[in-house]
């Protein structure tokens, strides 16, 4: 699928502090030469994907590393690099970035593959729809959605930068159920009907069921139930009060939220808070 040249970038910030506090993403359009970037420094993470035309990224020492469709460019805080755009007029990236705090502390973990600049990634129809659905929640998000939509950007991007493995009987199941675990912890605001998320994986509910409990330990319901407890957690350290979390992670009712989270998490909601901040 080639996607239609238009620029269309959104930023937004969590709190006043730019650089830890950025998140944003969008389409960037480079046509010309002109708008390559040499010398480039920025004190936030990003990364782009180039969805069409080619180009060269040079590193910090000056060694050339050819861009093409489907390349994954991350640009680490702090070190310096360059973009050249192949002045073809296809230039298309997609873009996501996170503040600098976010950024250590996926890299504390290990988590992102900072090792090589360019990666050479899965991109289809689904991850573009991903990408989409983000930028158009980035757009018409509330300043305390923001936090939610910060951890759905990280996991865009951890997920798109695992490398690609070769198919087996063994890894296409492999595949099958990271693809329900990704499906499970998306969208944690809504209500996902865990046999469209079977369906999706062309398969049977039954056996979905029963190969990802023997994947991840736990059966699919509560894999998201925890799923949505993770975020919950992470909002009520950034301050969002116990109702705005509720409702950010689908409850329609504080009452049901709180009975959930104590029985998942083993505290209440407001002992979790003053424990742990």
């Amino acid at each position: 699928m080639k996607p239609e040249l238009k620029k269309d970038v959104m930023y937004r910030c969590i709190g006043t502090d730019f650089t830890n506090g950025i998140l944003a993403c969008g389409f960037m359009t480079k046509p010309i030469k002109e708008q390559s970037q040499y010398n480039f420094l920025i004190d936030y993470y990003s990364c782009f994907i180039l969805l069409s035309g080619s180009g060269f990224y040079y590193t910090t020492d000056n060694r050339k590393i050819p861009i093409d469709v489907g390349d994954c460019v991350q640009r680490i805080p702090g070190v310096r690099h360059s973009t050249e755009v192949f002045p073809d007029g296809n230039w298309l990236e997609f873009f996501i970035s996170f503040g600098r705090s976010t950024y250590d502390y996926l890299c504390s973990l290990n988590l992102l593959p900072i090792d090589t600049p360019v990666r050479r990634v899965k991109y289809d129809d689904s991850l573009m729809h991903r990408f989409t659905r983000l930028f158009e929640q980035l757009k018409i998000a509330e300043d305390t959605e923001l936090p939610y939509l910060s951890l759905k950007a990280q996991e865009i991007v951890l997920s798109t930068l695992q490398p690609i493995q070769k198919s087996s009987s063994s890894n296409s199941l492999k595949e099958l159920m990271e693809q329900g675990c990704l499906l499970l912890s998306s969208d944690i605001n809504t209500t996902i009907s865990l046999e469209e998320v079977a369906v999706t994986l062309n398969m049977s509910y039954e056996n979905f069921r029963k190969q990802f409990r023997k994947f991840s330990g736990t059966s699919p319901a509560q894999y998201r139930i925890k799923q949505k407890m993770k975020h919950a957690k992470l909002m009520l350290l950034s301050g969002i009060s116990i109702k705005e979390t509720a409702e950010l992670v689908g409850y329609s009712d504080t009452y049901s939220f709180t009975k959930q989270f104590t029985k998942t998490v083993g505290i209440s909601p407001g002992r979790y808070k003053q424990e742990e901040q």
